[in-house]
């Protein structure tokens, strides 16, 4: 497949599978809810760039996981989930439900330690930090189109303090912020992070133009942004589109987007059923 399909291409080439479950035949170890459509940000890559949908009352949410088979990862996911007031509560009750809650964010609102620990207190354990433009301002507002290294980092250093589980993103995107990937890769190594996930860019919803980086690029990327000293990385699985690494302590996953084929991630949509979580975002258009 090219790496540039546009999205009627891609609509082409992975039809829906016509994959459609009850939450209580949901065979998916994962299930992304995409709880709100709002933003605090307008980066230039963004798979759900809707932004005039209403939110999934919390009711509505709690009702339909309840019904789910066994014990699930749940990925609150947005846009921005911490736009959310009610954010704590969701997690206190998808928690309750036997579940285990996961938030995808930018990472904002996370600059304040108190709200960390909101959070970290309403059950949250977990959560998945964007971080594109690493420790620079310029490469945030090339990417994301905002100036706003200082208050990631913050957040960063936030969940570090508060001993969360966290996973750092970053999309990278040729001839921008890979070159910066050597001095953030020994940066994030520093401060203890144990889980890092570099991506392509993918033709999904609002997305930069120009050639992505292949599976092979990418591979190349990282290898090149190691430390010096640092045993060679061993590949621990390969799967389609993903590779993962062991780093010492360390894992590193690098995925071409988009990922798809999604035999283990499913995502619930507003009518109620839940579906493989890519080829329901290229089926309907990113409109939920």
């Amino acid at each position: 497949m090219s790496e540039s399909l546009a999205i009627g291409s891609l609509q082409e080439a992975f039809k829906p599978t016509g994959q459609r479950f009850l939450p209580e035949d949901s065979p998916f170890g994962t299930v992304f809810v995409d709880v709100t459509h709002r933003c605090n940000m307008a980066c230039h890559n963004c798979y759900i760039p809707v932004r005039d949908l209403p939110d999934l009352p919390v009711a509505w949410i709690l009702e339909h996981l309840a019904r789910l088979p066994r014990r699930t990862r749940i990925r609150l996911v947005g846009a921005e989930p911490t736009v959310r007031e009610d954010l704590p509560e969701l997690i206190r009750q998808v928690r309750a439900l036997g579940h285990i809650p996961v938030v995808l964010t930018n990472g904002l609102k996370l600059g304040r330690l108190a709200y960390v620990q909101k959070l970290k207190a309403a059950g949250l354990k977990t959560l998945h930090l964007s971080l594109n433009g690493g420790l620079r301002d310029d490469l945030y507002e090339a990417i994301d189109g905002m100036p706003c290294a200082a208050r990631k980092l913050a957040a960063l250093d936030n969940l570090i303090a508060e001993r969360m589980n966290v996973t750092v993103g970053m999309i990278l995107v040729p001839g921008v912020n890979d070159r910066h990937l050597p001095e953030f890769m020994a940066h994030l190594l520093a401060r203890g992070v144990r889980d890092i996930h570099l991506r392509s860019v993918g033709a999904i919803g609002r997305h930069m133009e120009g050639p992505p980086f292949t599976l092979d690029g990418l591979e190349a990327c990282f290898r090149t942004a190691l430390p010096a000293g640092l045993a060679a990385p061993e590949l621990t699985d390969e799967a389609g589109s993903s590779r993962d690494f062991k780093l010492g302590p360390t894992r590193v996953q690098l995925t071409a987007w988009p990922d798809l084929g999604s035999s283990s991630r499913g995502r619930l949509t507003p009518d109620g059923y839940v579906e493989p979580m890519f080829e329901s975002m290229i089926a309907n258009e990113f409109r939920y």
